[in-house]
């Protein structure tokens, strides 16, 4: 009997877990499609927007829902063990939900490169990836994530991939001219040309390290809580 509970139990936990998962991912794929065709559409601001990543700190929202759903679902397992399997489980798949955004990206810009050159999916990947290896040496989901952590606007069009020098080089003018009235408003010249560059190089490996923390840091806190909610009740 307490075999078949346990399993019962178990049973539950898992289709619990699964489905929190799955919130978690559908939250964070509508964050993605609210960021390319919204807020990264932003006439001026768009483009220091997409720069600095902003849509991934809705990460917060993503990783309090993968967080306090598995502390709450921990209630359905013994104690013995829930509490380290749960959170053992919670920090395997925070990176993996955390990098699923990228899968999303890459695929969306196979699929719309694809639409604009009037070609197939696979000729729109080889293309992509042949434009990526010629950039990082990488390809495919990989290439595009150091491609992107350098770079965040990436060419749409074959076109574009030709003048990818000139395209990141009106980007960097845009968030250049925005940096300029910023000192302009603070009457201070805080934002060089040489901070800029800086900024501009290491921006994307700073901001990808920063918004992980905030996800793993989100997720453990709201693990707490969870567990802390189904303990007092």
């Amino acid at each position: 009997m307490l075999l078949l509970q346990l399993l019962f139990r178990t049973f539950l936990y898992i289709v619990s877990t699964v489905g929190i998962v799955a919130i978690a991912l559908y939250t964070k794929f509508v964050a993605e499609v609210i960021g390319d065709e919204v807020v990264y559409k932003i006439p001026l601001l768009g483009d220091l927007l997409l720069s600095i990543e902003i849509i991934e700190i809705l990460n917060i929202l993503v990783f309090a829902i993968l967080g306090l759903g598995f502390g709450v679902a921990t209630i359905l397992l013994p104690r013995a063990f829930g509490n380290r399997l749960s959170y053992l489980l919670l920090l395997t798949l925070v990176p993996l939900i955390y990098s699923s955004s990228i899968f999303f990206k890459y695929q969306t810009w196979v699929q719309q490169f694809s639409i604009n050159e009037n070609i197939s999916y696979e000729q729109a990947q080889k293309m992509t990836n042949t434009f990526l290896r010629e950039q990082t040496q990488k390809e495919s989901v990989f290439g595009f994530y150091l491609y992107t952590a350098n770079f965040p606007i990436i060419p749409a069009r074959e076109q574009e991939m030709i003048e990818a020098a000139e395209l990141m080089n009106n980007t960097y003018q845009r968030i250049a001219y925005i940096f300029a009235y910023t000192n302009e408003l603070l009457q201070k010249q805080f934002f060089t040309p040489t901070r800029i560059d800086r900024l501009f190089q290491w921006r994307g490996w700073i901001l990808r390290i920063f918004y992980f923390l905030i996800s793993i840091f989100t997720a453990i806190v709201n693990f707490k809580a969870g567990l802390n909610t189904v303990r007092r009740s």
